[in-house]
């Protein structure tokens, strides 16, 4: 099976090679780092499949996907992407699969067999019978349905809702720093102030999602607001957050941290 690797980001492209070369029979023919050398990559190289990273500064694997479709080209496309499962539920489906951020051997392993068998349903010559070309059309038909869905996420104005003196503050995601456990509340820190809130520390990483990580038992640390990262005792860090502050990484989630900062 020869295979194209799309990432802007080289840690991550350097991950998912290194886990797709330990697969028997997966040949990676090529990799790119942006949108249009995607393309011009693709026509040259001809892959059976191609992963695609979601989001790229130049575009979006979604629509790299559209283009090689309308360029009569329909090989086995698996997305890459950090979005949680609720947002990626429709990629779950025959003509197309997923992977999650960071990557796992496991489910590696799983994506590459579902390719093997869509390659082998294929007639020899290459050429689409009526039933490839119906499932050419499905396929155009669920990115249009996951493009739309993942747009709707992203344009979807998000805030947390805190209560405080009987009103009920709108507080954006964006301009959130952290949130610790203080005794037995939540305090959720921005640039200009904090809020003690009624929420765990657990709920609010399931509100809050994928640009949060538990980075230590008592804080939630928004990975854009990180200013730099400082190495500390026993493979730790401490992280300066943009207001100057500074929370720390526990062993138990630095594997984690590490994976998600390409560290």
């Amino acid at each position: 099976m020869r295979v194209m690797v799309v990432d802007d980001e080289r840690p991550a492209r350097d991950e998912l090679c290194y886990l797709l070369r330990e697969i028997p029979g997966v040949e990676i023919v090529v990799e790119a780092g942006t949108g249009e050398e995607t393309i011009r990559k693709f026509q040259e190289y001809k892959p059976d499949a191609i992963f695609l990273d979601i989001q790229m500064p130049d575009t979006s694997g979604l629509d790299i996907a559209r283009e090689l479709s309308l360029l009569g080209f329909s090989p086995a496309i698996v997305f890459a992407t950090a979005y949680d499962q609720y947002a990626i539920e429709a990629f779950d489906v025959n003509a197309v699969d997923y992977l999650l951020k960071p990557f796992h051997e496991e489910r590696l392993w799983e994506t590459v067999e579902r390719i093997k068998k869509r390659l082998e349903g294929r007639t020899s010559e290459g050429i689409q019978t009526m039933t490839e070309q119906g499932q050419t059309r499905e396929f155009m038909a669920k990115l249009d349905q996951i493009y739309t869905s993942l747009h709707a996420v992203e344009g979807r104005e998000s805030k947390l809702k805190i209560e405080e003196n009987g009103k009920i503050l709108l507080i954006p995601f964006g301009e959130i720093l952290y949130a610790t456990i203080e005794e037995r509340s939540v305090r959720v820190v921005t640039r200009e102030r904090s809020y003690l809130t009624n929420y765990t520390l657990t709920e609010l990483e399931s509100i809050l999602k994928s640009s949060f990580l538990r980075v230590h038992k008592s804080y939630l640390a928004h990975l854009e607001q990180i200013h730099s990262i400082i190495p500390w005792f026993n493979n730790t860090y401490n992280l300066i957050m943009n207001d100057n502050s500074e929370i720390p990484v526990s062993r138990t989630y630095v594997k984690v941290f590490r994976e998600r900062m390409g560290l």
